[in-house]
């Protein structure tokens, strides 16, 4: 099923910035992530249900997102997804306390 597990739940990505250069801000995440829908869904070799995302919908909003198999079979870097998610939350956290400024004034 692609599951991994581990006591901790915890998973790196090598992030120091000394193995980085060229670090600059990420653009708005907003329109992508609003664009992805997320799905339930039952795999045909499974009948449990998950939810995700369909790799060929994802491809038609950010296709860096996708990759595809010698046997033409896609995925979705999810990784990368949840960093996306995580820039459009900070906006939308942004947006929020603007208008909670307003609000109170």
């Amino acid at each position: 099923t692609g599951t991994v597990q581990n006591i901790s739940g915890s998973y790196t990505t090598l992030s120091d910035i000394t193995t980085k250069s060229d670090i600059t801000p990420a653009k708005s995440q907003w329109d992508d992530i609003k664009s992805i829908e997320i799905v339930n869904y039952k795999h045909v070799d499974f009948d449990e249900k998950w939810l995700g995302a369909v790799a060929q919908q994802v491809e038609e909003v950010c296709p860096s997102l996708v990759d595809t198999d010698e046997d033409g079979i896609k995925s979705v870097k999810q990784s990368i997804m949840y960093m996306k998610a995580v820039k459009a939350l900070q906006e939308a956290m942004e947006r929020i306390e603007a208008l909670e400024a307003k609000v109170n004034a």
